[in-house]
């Protein structure tokens, strides 16, 4: 539905930029706007509405936030399924460390991960009992590969000792340029060649759709389109679609709460 909205509003919105910027800059450069130019105009509004359209559906339905984003801001990764990890727990009150194996759970809708007990993962415990500092993913060939929690030290110099986690939970391998995030431990995300070819040809084709809506359908000079391409481009790129992908973006199931935690 949003996704409905966003098409007919930007092919509203640009198909009268053409319409009202043609009318006095092709009177100016070529003494005479384009025949038909308010079907011209619709017609240019729809091929580059559909285009970002499209853009905003690939990027904001991938996997990883911006996997597809503009050149300003991508994050070109794949992802892979995990069904096993043991989660290494440090209690705040023991001051040990604790391993507790989870494998997912079949038949649920959503990926969720259980202990042998039938408890769900969680991060820490609500109590203060206990923090995740770190997963132990079981690779498909049975290896394990352990992934650190970004911790930070607490920015008050007066406390001493006191760390806690980022805001998205972000657990890192070791030794790897892998990393998975807490709250949905079920993917892997690292580095795609793949998915940065596709957001770098997304980001050129939008430009070229730009340019093909100025020339052949506007009927300007294939100089004066590439300079307007290059324009509405980049701020299409800067401006335009982050905020098609923030408004358009799927809201997330839930999402937890920081927590402050202490270690010696």
């Amino acid at each position: 539905m949003v996704l409905a909205v966003t098409l007919a509003v930007l092919t509203v919105a640009i198909a009268a930029i053409f319409w009202g910027l043609s009318l006095f800059l092709q009177g100016y450069l070529y003494s005479m706007p384009a025949s038909r130019l308010p079907l011209r105009a619709l017609v240019g509004g729809l091929a580059v509405a559909c285009f970002l359209t499209v853009w905003v559906f690939i990027n904001t339905r991938a996997e990883s936030e911006n996997k597809y984003g503009t050149f300003f801001e991508f994050n070109p990764t794949g992802a892979k399924e995990i069904t096993q990890f043991e989660a290494v727990r440090y209690g705040v009150s023991t001051k040990d460390e604790k391993v507790v194996p989870f494998k997912v759970q079949t038949g649920s809708k959503a990926a969720k991960f259980v202990d042998a007990e039938g408890k769900e993962f969680k991060l820490a415990d609500s109590g203060g009992g206990y923090i995740t500092t770190a997963l132990n993913v079981i690779e498909p060939d049975g290896k394990k590969t352990r992934f650190d929690a970004e911790m930070r030290a607490d920015p008050d110099p007066r406390v001493v000792g006191k760390v806690y986690s980022t805001d998205n939970k972000l657990f890192k391998e070791k030794g790897g340029s892998r990393y998975l995030e807490g709250e949905t431990p079920n993917l892997v995300f690292a580095p795609s060649g793949a998915a940065l070819f596709l957001a770098i040809a997304l980001n050129v084709l939008m430009f070229v759709v730009w340019f093909v809506a100025y020339w052949p359908i506007l009927q300007y000079l294939p100089g004066h389109a590439i300079g307007l391409a290059f324009v509405f481009g980049l701020v299409t790129m800067v401006v335009l679609m982050p905020l098609l992908f923030k408004l358009n973006k799927p809201k997330p199931a839930g999402a937890g709460a920081a927590v402050a935690f202490l270690q010696p």
